[in-house]
């Protein structure tokens, strides 16, 4: 009898032991799954500055065939007839427009609050006439820092809010309209501060002068790629990119 309840006991306990381990088990399973999640919830946000130009049509067809989404911040008076085109296909192919001013030009649209403010309303009305696209983010030519609009930006910052347009910096640059870019510099520029970030925002620049930002790109694309990252336009992104204190 006693060697039966002990055989029994016996039983019970290895039962347990071996529901406790198939229990661990899974629960272990799980967590790498969800590691691996979220390991895998990287988006890199490529962004264009200076289009469109005569190169845009090579980057759209460059990240249809990766299936990347980028966001172009493009100058209002480079929209010109001939590019509408190309606007139109950057917002079929879903990507995100956003405004960097109507000129680019230092001294008219950082001589005042008003002319900066214009400037941007100016290519905002402009992508709504035309396209029926409304903008949600800018940029400011130089970035938010820059000592053009350090005098009123915060006036512009609030007026650009009332109008539902966030604006945006970047914490990665490509330095690819800096001095003499190679597709070598630039993608050790990339490499050099994309893998601090889930999320990077990188900065490259879409204009007829910037040949080797376009030979670098499906590799830049495949260096994120290869990395566990995904795409996506910038207005996505959880929080905005801003330049550390702005």
């Amino acid at each position: 009898m006693a060697k039966r309840i002990l055989s029994g006991i016996a039983a019970v306990v290895l039962l347990i032991l071996c529901m406790m381990f198939e229990k661990n088990t899974i629960r272990e399973t799980m967590s790498d799954v969800e590691r691996c999640k979220t390991e895998q919830k990287k988006t890199a946000y490529i962004t264009f500055d200076d289009g469109p130009s005569c190169l845009t049509k090579q980057y759209l067809d460059i990240l249809e065939r990766e299936g990347v989404k980028a966001t172009f911040f493009v100058i209002g008076s480079q929209i010109t007839e001939d590019m509408e085109n190309i606007i139109k296909r950057e917002i079929e192919d879903g990507h995100e427009i956003g405004i960097h001013t109507y000129t680019h030009d230092a001294g008219k649209m950082y001589s005042c609050k008003e002319k900066c403010m214009e400037e941007i309303e100016k290519t905002g009305y402009m992508l709504e006439e035309k396209f029926g696209y409304k903008a949600k983010v800018m940029r400011f030519p130089w970035g938010s820092s820059n000592n053009y609009v350090k005098n009123f930006k915060s006036q512009v910052v609030n007026d650009l809010k009332k109008q539902g347009l966030e604006y945006a910096d970047w914490n990665v640059s490509a330095e690819d309209s800096v001095g003499c870019p190679t597709v070598d510099s630039i993608m050790k520029n990339i490499k050099k501060d994309c893998y601090k970030y889930n999320e990077p925002v990188i900065l490259m620049h879409d204009s007829c002068v910037n040949k080797k930002t376009l030979e670098s790109l499906e590799k830049v694309i495949n260096e994120l790629k290869s990395n566990g990252y995904g795409f996506d336009v910038l207005s996505n992104r959880k929080e905005s990119c801003h330049f550390c204190g702005d």
